[in-house]
């Protein structure tokens, strides 16, 4: 990461260098320049796509909130699924333009096969992964080609992860070439040998939440899982990328409280009550002791607690570093990935460790023990409760695995919930800038999907729902 301090200039320069002086032509736009350096526009889309997917609002105000890591303690509506409507509007709209179209536009440009191009395919399939994870259908095969579509058609998830997971394949296949990914890859300083084991293990992700929909990704993944030396291997190759200061360019979970001034969220009753359960070694990282000396989760659904400090903040490794990682993928995910699809308790427990020892702690032989109880009790729940607990930070993907499986099976719909008997949400509301723009293709997918009148629940449930 010794590049990383430099990202903050290249950020300045990615719409200013190489502009074409040659106006001649009307439809050219001299606020996009057509021909930015490769490396400053995978900077961009890497760093602004990060931010949006695990910044304070997409991340803690929606999934992280519904998936039950965090709590509001004030301005508490979207913690009874009463959502703001532009915000959802705001994070459709904003991937697709601003990271996506980036990354299209590398993918269009970049020499083939090179570095450049295998992390863009890589960057594309991980951020429409959670478009599609969070959304259902989405714009896919016609998006992001201004030449194709005005108004893109809605695919499937099974498109869509059809293409995602090709598209990895090609990606890792690839990497390799000759060519240098330069200052702008903020995630691996251009080493294409751990971008090879991210794209692979992004891979084994898709296919093991899809592997009960196609045969043909069940044995792919074994493949996969075969050759775990291609696959993220250890603490070291995990993918995140850091921050260069404490301004507007701190990480954005900090950056929401001390820049903007805001304390809305705490950590969740759900997580400290499982942590507390088991005497698990992360509580202290995940949480701060209250102004008793105790943890203490505020509930989500229910009203402010008086005062803050009677419920436990957010663990200052992630709220109060600016510099604090914002983490994509981890050697622990794929333990737990290796224990779900091999039934090995093995693999969940080094997962466990893992994740522990990502968090500077250290997992036990007691600690161990209660967990390999709890696998022995119910495999897949154990598995996947651990993997919801070790995705801490990462609100789309902890959201996405409950509501994929249905644990840890204490999150459960809320108190005053806006939608009483509805259970917790489906899916994020389609923007409202669709109503507008692309009114018939999004009407379809809302039929095919049977979405209701709220816009977070659906009759027809997610692709990948077990």
């Amino acid at each position: 990461m010794k590049n990383i301090k430099i990202w903050l200039l290249l950020l300045a320069v990615v719409f200013s260098g190489g502009c074409d002086k040659d106006f001649d032509e009307i439809n050219t736009n001299p606020n996009r320049p057509e021909d930015v350096p490769l490396t400053n526009v995978l900077l961009s889309a890497t760093s602004l796509g990060v931010r949006r997917t695990h910044g304070a609002n997409m991340n803690m105000t929606y999934a992280g909130l519904w998936a039950q890591h965090y709590a509001k303690i004030q301005y508490i509506d979207e913690d009874w699924y009463e959502y703001r409507p532009d915000a959802f509007t705001g994070h459709f709209d904003g991937l697709y333009s601003g990271p996506l179209a980036d990354l299209q536009s590398i993918i269009n440009k970049a020499d083939n096969p090179s570095n450049m191009l295998a992390a863009a395919l890589t960057m594309k399939s991980y951020f429409m992964s959670i478009m599609t994870d969070m959304w259902g259908e989405i714009p896919y095969t016609e998006a992001l080609d201004v030449n194709r579509a005005v108004n893109p058609a809605y695919d499937g998830q099974d498109v869509i992860y059809a293409g995602l997971i090709a598209d990895l394949k090609t990606a890792a296949d690839m990497f390799g070439q000759s060519d240098n990914l330069g200052v702008g890859d903020i995630i691996y300083a251009g080493d294409t040998g751990k971008w090879r084991k991210f794209a692979n293990s992004l891979r084994a992700r898709l296919l093991n939440r899809a592997k009960h929909k196609n045969p043909a990704y069940a044995t792919e993944l074994q493949n996969l899982l075969g050759n775990p030396a291609n696959l993220i291997a250890s603490n070291d190759d995990n993918a995140f990328i850091t921050y260069p200061d404490a301004t507007d360019n701190a990480n954005p979970i900090y950056s929401n409280k001390y820049n903007d001034g805001r304390n809305d969220h705490v950590v969740s009753k759900t997580l400290v009550d499982i942590l507390l359960a088991s005497s698990d070694p992360r509580l202290p990282v995940y949480a701060e002791l209250n102004d008793a000396g105790i943890y203490k989760g505020q509930p989500n659904g229910t009203v402010e607690p008086n005062p803050f400090t009677s419920v436990s903040q957010i663990g200052a490794a992630f709220r109060d570093d600016p510099a604090g990682p914002s983490v994509l993928f981890t050697y622990a995910e794929v333990k737990f990935i290796m224990a779900e699809a091999n039934s090995s308790k093995q693999a969940y427990l080094d997962g466990i460790s893992a994740s522990c020892a990502q968090h500077g702690v250290t997992a036990d032989a007691g600690f161990l023990a209660t967990a390999g109880a709890a696998y022995d009790a119910n495999a897949l729940g154990a598995v996947i409760t651990q993997k919801w607990i070790a995705l801490f930070g990462d609100g789309c993907e902890a959201f996405t695995e409950f509501r994929r499986t249905g644990f840890p099976s204490t999150v459960v719909e809320v108190p005053q919930s806006a939608y009483p008997g509805q259970g917790v949400p489906d899916r994020f509301a389609y923007p409202t800038s669709e109503t507008g723009n692309n009114k018939l293709n999004l009407e379809a997918a809302i039929g095919r999907q049977g979405v209701d009148g709220t816009g977070i629940f659906q009759t027809v449930k997610m692709w990948w729902v077990l």
